[in-house]
């Protein structure tokens, strides 16, 4: 008879391989159970049986030597169907186990009494059994023994299997381990001999690791700082600072680049690169990871740079300001003059305004350099140029023309005006205190007229004016006549 699996004994089935029960020894743990059994119920054997989906194992057994069966064949199946204690008193004259191969082959099984075997969970994975030969009735206490004993086994089956998997639970927790031990060591030797400092911190900022970079850098041990917090490491001032960066930085669940500075052990403030990032450990908890690298070379050359940049300029602003100032007197030169002249005379022409240029001339500067010296002639020209400076207007322009001869160009400033200033500045020279003899000055002015085409022109008129002034007695300021 062909016996169908039923849905428990499948799950049985997939229990059984699940604690490897096919794959163990259970004659170690049962052994003196079922020698017990037989021995209590008078059978010439004990055994214990597992099944699968499609066989049947028997161990344990002391007299026949039943090895793998079919399932088809197996009488645990029966077993484990019925609740309790199954009892074949003579399997030839049962018609379950008429046609059975066990019953038909030699030695002729005749009598079968099976207890289910349990997990503490309810799965079914085979029988606690006795055979004979010969048919058999059970006794009440065989009956109750052979059920206590099916108890036993299970319990005892289960235990062996439950240290089985502690044991290959330990196994594997032991590789583990080590695995994660090899790679820890690895991790501490990669970021050892990685130049960068790195650190990792908690949320309440206690530092939880650092690598000898780092170590290094503020000159402590590998284990000095661990479990410290920012207030205990570093200023108040600086704390703050970290603390909110480090803060921003959690919050932001991003990488964040910055430049900081720091005390090194040796009290030298170095210049880094610092890479902030969140992460989480294990157990879900907030970190902060930092990467720094040293930028003070970097740093160090771009302030050479920039101070570089800085001189340079200063040298072309230098540069710029001598190609159109007078060393000596610090007013601007004839350059610088003729450009402003050409840049004014356009805008006086185009919108109709006032232009004047005035050209002075020390009288008898030949002399003063003869009687008392260069030097004194360059003082003479230093003073006259500071009261030209300090007389003009805002607008005026004066300049240093030639030698000893000066021009102011006056925006805005008809012939009036133009010779009001000349009488202001032979005023000033006439009370100047100076260190030789008293000093004149000559005057020529020319005013801004619609027949001249150019700035130029306009400087002629004035050098016209000059002269004449200088061939009237010198000492005086005279206007451009159009006669």
């Amino acid at each position: 008879m062909i016996v169908r699996r039923t849905e428990t004994e499948t799950a049985s089935a997939r229990a059984i391989w699940t604690r490897d029960l096919l794959d163990s020894d259970p004659e170690l743990e049962c052994q003196e159970l079922t020698t017990l059994a037989s021995v209590i119920c008078g059978t010439p054997l004990g055994l214990v049986t597992l099944l699968d989906e499609r066989s049947q194992w028997a161990r344990a057994s002391e007299v026949l030597k039943l090895g793998d069966t079919p399932r088809e064949a197996a009488f645990c199946v029966h077993a484990i169907r019925q609740s309790g204690l199954l009892v074949v008193k003579d399997a030839m004259m049962d018609d379950r186990f008429a046609s059975n191969p066990l019953i038909l082959a030699e030695p002729t099984l005749r009598f079968y009494a099976g207890v289910a075997l349990e997990t503490s969970d309810g799965h079914q994975f085979g029988t606690l059994s006795v055979i004979d030969t010969m048919p058999r009735i059970l006794t009440a206490e065989q009956d109750m023994t052979l059920r206590v004993l099916g108890h036993q086994v299970s319990a005892r089956l289960e235990l062996a299997m439950q240290r089985q998997t502690l044991d290959r639970a330990l196994v594997e927790r032991e590789a583990t381990q080590a695995s994660l031990r090899a790679s820890e060591e690895l991790f501490r030797a990669f970021m050892n001999a990685s130049p960068f400092l790195s650190y990792i911190k908690d949320a309440a900022g206690r530092l939880l690791f650092y690598n000898k970079s780092f170590a290094q850098r503020f000159g402590i041990s590998e284990y000095a700082w661990l479990g410290r917090t920012d207030e205990q490491l570093w200023s108040r001032k600086l704390t703050k600072s970290v603390r909110a960066h480090d803060l921003e930085v959690m919050a932001s669940g991003r990488i964040v680049e910055s430049e900081e500075h720091i005390r090194d052990a040796d009290g030298t403030v170095s210049s880094l690169r610092s890479f902030k990032f969140p992460c989480h450990d294990s157990a879900g908890n907030l970190l902060l990871s930092g990467v720094a690298v040293d930028i003070s070379e970097e740093v160090a050359h771009k302030l050479e740079l920039e101070r570089y940049q800085r001189e340079l300029e200063e040298a072309n602003d230098q540069l710029r300001r001598l190609a159109v100032t007078d060393e000596l007197t610090g007013l601007r030169n004839r350059r610088a003059f003729e450009e402003r002249l050409v840049m004014e005379f356009s805008m006086a022409r185009r919108r109709k305004r006032d232009l004047a240029v005035l050209l002075i001339d020390v009288d008898d500067f030949k002399a003063i350099n003869d009687r008392f010296g260069h030097a004194a002639g360059d003082e003479v020209l230093r003073r006259l140029g500071m009261i030209l400076r300090t007389t003009v207007r805002l607008p005026d322009l004066p300049a240093r023309y030639g030698g000893e001869e000066f021009a102011i160009l006056l925006p805005e400033c008809g012939e009036e005006g133009a010779m009001g200033l000349s009488r202001r500045i032979m005023q000033r020279v006439a009370t100047e205190d100076w260190e030789n003899d008293p000093l004149t000055i000559s005057i020529g002015m020319a005013a801004m007229n619609e027949s001249l085409e150019n700035g130029f022109q306009l400087v002629d008129m004035a050098d016209d004016a000059l002269y004449a002034a200088k061939r009237a007695g010198k000492n005086r300021a005279m206007a451009h006549s159009a006669e």
